[in-house]
């Protein structure tokens, strides 16, 4: 059996997540505790040993980032709830670790119990949790690094690091400064509006640029840029204007 713990200070929330786990999933998991601040909720990781935690980011005048750095070791995973899209959500999404918004609904949270069932690791999970706590501590608004899935698994990547991303409909293709060239199974737009924050802009459909890596711009209906690996990438004419913008303020 998997032992859940949860942690939130409201009580019809833990309340409302029981009911969606119990009885349809009392075969694999077993409710082992439940914990209304973040003392308590340390308290309870340390009795318990939970092997899942349905983590609240914001519980009273703390946060579940606060109950993580509090902790040592970290052997458990971690599925984040939250009542509203908030900068919590953005570094989250970079880690790689999942959530789900309040009124949870059950669909979600049957597809959150099928990514944790399928992707079990304590070393991976506490990797993550790291990423996401040096995004958190003094990077507030700008994230450092990204977890990306892979056919293999996992990459762990410093966002200064990745020179572009290239669409392949449902797919993207990372391009970093060593020349390594990373297949992801997440779109172009996925990766547009994570890093909508840092040095990057959309010149194509296809393309995705790390404006901190453009060695000349060549003058056209839309132009092109050359990229310091040599590569050329066309740019959209509807998006030109908007892109030497971005580029005088850079």
């Amino acid at each position: 059996m998997i032992k859940v713990l949860i942690i939130d200070d409201e009580q019809h929330c833990i309340d409302r997540l029981i009911k969606l786990l119990i009885p349809s999933h009392n075969d694999l998991l077993e409710i082992a505790g439940t914990a209304l601040t973040v003392s308590e909720g340390i308290e309870k990781i340390a009795l318990l040993n939970p092997d899942l935690i349905f983590l609240d980011v914001q519980i009273r005048n703390k946060t579940g980032f606060d109950l993580l750095r509090e902790l040592p070791k970290r052997r458990f995973a971690i599925i984040f709830t939250t009542g509203y899209e908030e900068f919590a959500i953005q570094a989250i999404k970079f880690s790689a670790l999942d959530y789900l918004l309040k009124p949870i609904d059950e669909t979600d949270l049957n597809v959150s119990l099928m990514k944790f069932m399928n992707e079990r690791s304590e070393k991976i999970t506490s990797q993550k949790i790291d990423v996401l706590l040096q995004n958190t501590y003094d990077n507030r608004n700008n994230p450092k690094k990204i977890i990306v899935p892979t056919t293999n698994g996992f990459e762990f990547l410093d966002i200064a690091d990745i020179v572009r991303c290239q669409s392949d409909i449902n797919y993207t293709t990372i391009y970093t400064k060593d020349k390594r060239k990373i297949v992801v199974a997440k779109t172009l737009k996925d990766f547009e509006e994570m890093l909508a924050c840092h040095s990057f802009f959309r010149v194509h459909n296809s393309h995705l640029l790390n404006l901190a890596f453009i060695k000349s711009y060549n003058k056209g209906k839309g132009g092109s840029v050359n990229l310091v690996d040599g590569t050329e990438i066309e740019v959209s004419s509807r998006r030109k204007d908007a892109f030497i913008k971005r580029l005088s303020g850079f």
